[in-house]
């Protein structure tokens, strides 16, 4: 990889850690005032012995793991700059074998910049994280840490990539009678050691809704977005849309819309039709929300449908949607042990910043890695339908947790030659997970946890078929109040283009500062 590609890669990292440092010049604890940013420095070590660095069962190399994580997490609910940031860079280092030393990162940031008050603001987001190049190449399971997964193993098939999107939106009302949102929407996706995956994307839209006030409303839509993969043509679907919304009581949101778009997904040349759908969301208690919606397109119809119900101490997710993607395929119906507990935890703390900060304090307690299970998905460049499904729960005791999900996702291709990677020789590829999560706390200040989890992929190619079962079980506990320990284990076994089995153990200490 060039200079220059791992500076690339890491701008979206740069460019939220300078936005996280301006939130943050008067830093305070959480005692402190609101309005200030809560900055908590971080650093950890982490030693694994593994029987299996390269993950073949032909040629076993035994070796000893080091990792020195420093990170930072920043937290600022109010003010013109709101947000959060958890970023860590790991330096990894192989001893016993001839493995080279990297470093990897993760990061997790979404924020908003008020500019203009009432007027104009900025969203904008970035991450940075492992996936993998093919969904038929070698498989491997993360070492899972309090803060995330670290992929330590020798995977050449794990690729760091990276993502930022900067949104920026200018509001107005016409007078009484109708409110302007523009909208600009320009994304990168950067993958490192590999111009697979890489895109960038830019458009815009002009919403106008109406100020009636009264149940019935409407609006209309102008959009124009093109992805650009790198060493691919681009794609770009313009619309023009006009709907109704009817809300008939507080419980009740129905909707209706018709329009025409363009769109080369199937081919080069472009094609005109007329698109058009249905939307509707009951929420029968605060606590239950029933959505669903249908469109048609030219290039195939979309539809997403879910079902959400929380109680005191569990949580439960049905959905299943079908929509169009340009780039990288992830599944992105998986779930994580984030996504539940930051539902489950609506009841307990309504602001959405302050929640998540309790939910990472609450999975660091028990040992359990926010990341965890990571997502699926692979590298690919062109368009392709992706139709997701899950099943998630999430059960919490006195003491105890139980957590679990089975998620589906088959990603088709869409037009003729337009796709790299799997999707070149594939038509379709279909993904499953299954994943189950039991948790106890053994005293107010540590715990145990053990996670079972399989994946397999299908293609529609002769013989393409892989499969990566896990058992891994760990050990959290506090030693003082800024210092944490967490040993563990896991067993991994898999099968595909190559078949290996692999045991590690292995040992984590994080100061907090």
């Amino acid at each position: 990889m060039t200079r220059r590609r791992a500076e690339s890669l890491l701008r979206p990292c740069a460019l939220v850690l300078a936005l996280g440092a301006v939130a943050g010049v008067h830093a305070q604890t959480d005692s402190g005032s609101s309005s200030a940013a809560v900055v908590r420095p971080r650093l950890s070590v982490m030693e694994t012995w593994t029987d299996n660095l390269r993950l073949s069962d032909r040629d076993k190399d035994a070796a000893f793991v080091t990792a020195i994580s420093p990170g930072i997490s920043i937290v600022r609910n109010s003010g013109a700059l709101r947000g959060s940031l958890d970023y860590t860079l790991s330096g990894i280092a192989y001893l016993k074998s001839d493995q080279p030393s990297r470093v990897q990162n993760s990061l997790q940031a979404s924020g908003q910049a008020e500019l203009i008050e009432r007027r104009l603001v900025v969203d904008l987001s970035a991450s940075i994280g492992q996936q993998s190049a093919s969904a038929f190449g070698l498989q491997s399971t993360p070492t899972l840490g309090s803060q995330g997964g670290i992929s330590t193993l020798a995977n050449a098939n794990r690729r760091e990539v990276g993502t930022l999107n900067i949104s920026p939106l200018w509001r107005a009302n016409l007078g009484s009678l109708a409110r302007l949102d523009l909208r600009g929407n320009f994304t990168r996706t950067e993958v490192r050691g590999s111009s697979l995956g890489d895109s960038r994307g830019t458009g815009g839209s002009l919403r106008l809704s109406g100020l009636g006030g009264g149940p019935l409303e409407w609006w209309s839509l102008v959009s124009s977005q093109q992805t650009a993969p790198t060493g691919s043509r681009a794609n770009r679907l313009t619309s023009a849309v006009l709907g109704l919304s009817y809300r008939p009581d507080v419980d009740w949101v129905l909707g209706a819309d018709v329009g025409r778009e363009r769109n080369d997904y199937l081919a080069e040349t472009g094609q005109n039709g007329t698109t058009g759908g249905l939307t509707a969301q009951w929420t029968p208690t605060p606590r239950t929300r029933i959505s669903g919606d249908w469109h048609h397109h030219s290039y195939g119809d979309s539809h997403s449908f879910s079902v959400e119900h929380r109680m005191a101490r569990s949580v439960l997710q049905l959905s299943d949607s079908r929509t169009v993607t340009v780039g990288n395929s992830a599944a992105g119906g998986v779930r994580t042990n984030y996504d539940l507990y930051f539902l489950q935890f609506v009841s307990i703390e309504p602001d959405p910043v302050k929640r998540d900060q309790l939910v990472r304090r609450f999975l660091q307690s028990l040992g359990l890695s926010p990341d965890a299970p990571a997502n699926s998905g692979f590298l690919s460049t062109g368009p392709s339908q992706l139709h997701n499904q899950l099943l998630s729960f999430a059960l919490q005791g006195v003491r105890s947790t139980l957590s679990g999900q089975v998620s589906r996702s088959v990603t088709r291709r869409l037009g003729n030659g337009l796709n790299q990677g799997d999707l070149a020789s594939n038509s379709q590829v279909e993904q499953r997970s299954y994943t189950l999560t039991a948790s106890h706390q053994l005293t107010p200040n540590s715990g145990i946890a053990v996670t079972a989890a399989r994946q397999q992929t299908l293609g529609d190619s002769s013989g393409l078929a892989t499969r990566l079962t896990s058992l891994t079980a760990n050990w959290n506990g506090k030693l003082g109040p800024y210092f944490g320990l967490q040993l563990g284990a896991r067993r991994s076994l898999f099968s595909g283009v190559t078949a290996y089995a692999e045991n590690a153990v292995y040992a984590n200490l994080t100061q907090q500062f």
